[in-house]
């Protein structure tokens, strides 16, 4: 059998900022990178790991900026996209490899689509989970175009399911002190499953201005979850809460605080007008109630406009696709690799088997 124990790598980039990044799989397996979101941690793609480090895959997963073992900052601009793509390819180069098939989730679909549209050499394919291409990197004011108006009308919901945003931007340290004030509560909370009711209803993102903070705000009674009410395990649990613990909250807001330096970014350094000519999978996350994908097509328009081979699946999760349904996802990219980057697997070890 093939190993799928994960083991954990260190290494620092050329301006000295040190990354910590799990791996499974053969060294000689075909590359899988994947990039985490808000506000997790490289562990929380456990389930994609060592499920397609069985088959021959080499995985890559980094803890972004402001988690885990990687750097961290107390600057919001540290974490503006321009400066974390740079560490990327190095950590790419650092791995031995000119390409891969990249995946993104939630916040990790920024490095993702800008590494896509900025360094399409680098990215063999790529998987979008739950945020399409062409909204996020672009800032705020792309977020805001999205809103479905017949659910989030403009008086009422000015910013949609994206108020969250623009109160990061108003209060960002109101945000880490909410968090940081109960953490396992609040983490449990934040990676709650999904629901076919709450994936067709209001957003809590879109009254977090109104409240305040999250969850009601600071002051109001919140539920502790059961983990098994949670898309987490015990070890993904107590790993993000190391991670939270040792890093602070700052680090996971500062990556909504750089909006008009992504827009800019995006705009002026994407080739070909921001069309993608390799292979794309994009996984909806049907009961996502703030990325709606699945049944808000404003947000997909562009990114079924600019990818020229784009495969499209639905999944009945939440946002957290990958940890709440991992069968659904690993199954539905090895699907897809067989049939739109065949050459990507099986890898020589596994071939070498067969």
């Amino acid at each position: 059998m093939l190993s799928t124990a994960i083991q954990t790598h260190t290494f620092t980039t050329s301006t000295n900022k040190p990354y910590t990044y799990l791996t499974a799989g053969p060294f000689t397996g075909p590359l899988l990178f994947f990039l985490h979101g808000w506000p997790g941690i490289a562990l929380t793609w456990k389930r994609q790991l060592v499920s397609l480090a069985s088959l021959g895959f080499y995985c890559v997963a980094p803890d972004l900026p402001g988690y885990g073992g990687t750097w961290t900052s107390t600057n919001p601009s540290d974490f503006a996209l321009e400066k974390l793509v740079p560490d990327l390819l190095e950590l790419l180069s650092h791995v031995g490899r000119k390409q891969a098939v990249w995946i993104g989730h939630d916040w990790g679909c920024g490095p993702l689509y800008t590494l896509a549209s900025h360094h399409p050499e680098v990215c063999r394919a790529i998987v979008g989970i739950s945020v399409p291409y062409w909204t996020l990197e672009l800032g705020l004011p792309t977020l805001l175009e999205t809103i479905d108006r017949d659910l989030y009308p403009e008086d009422k919901f000015p910013y949609g399911p994206w108020d969250y945003q623009v109160f990061y931007e108003q209060e960002p340290t109101a945000v880490d002190k909410q968090f940081e004030s109960n953490l396992p509560v609040n983490m449990k909370l934040v990676f709650g499953r999904g629901s076919a009711e709450t994936g067709r209803g209001l957003a809590r993102t879109s009254q977090v201005s109104k409240h305040k903070g999250w969850f009601g705000g600071p002051g109001a009674k919140v539920p502790d979850l059961p983990l098994e009410k949670t898309v987490l395990d015990q070890e993904i649990f107590d790993a993000l809460i190391a991670s939270a613990t040792k890093n602070g909250w700052h680090g996971a807001t500062a990556w909504y605080l750089n909006h008009a330096a992504n827009r800019k970014y995006t705009l002026e350094k994407s080739v070909n007008d921001g069309k993608l000519e390799m292979p794309v999978l994009f996984v909806h996350t049907e009961y996502d109630s703030v990325c709606q994908s699945a049944h808000n097509p404003k947000l997909m328009k562009e990114m079924r406009q600019r990818c020229e081979n784009l495969t499209e699946f639905v999944i009945k999760a939440g946002h957290w696709g990958q940890l709440e349904c991992p069968e659904a996802v690993n199954s539905g990219i090895v699907e897809w690799v067989g049939k739109d980057v065949k050459e990507w697997w099986p890898g020589p070890e596994l071939k070498s088997r067969l």
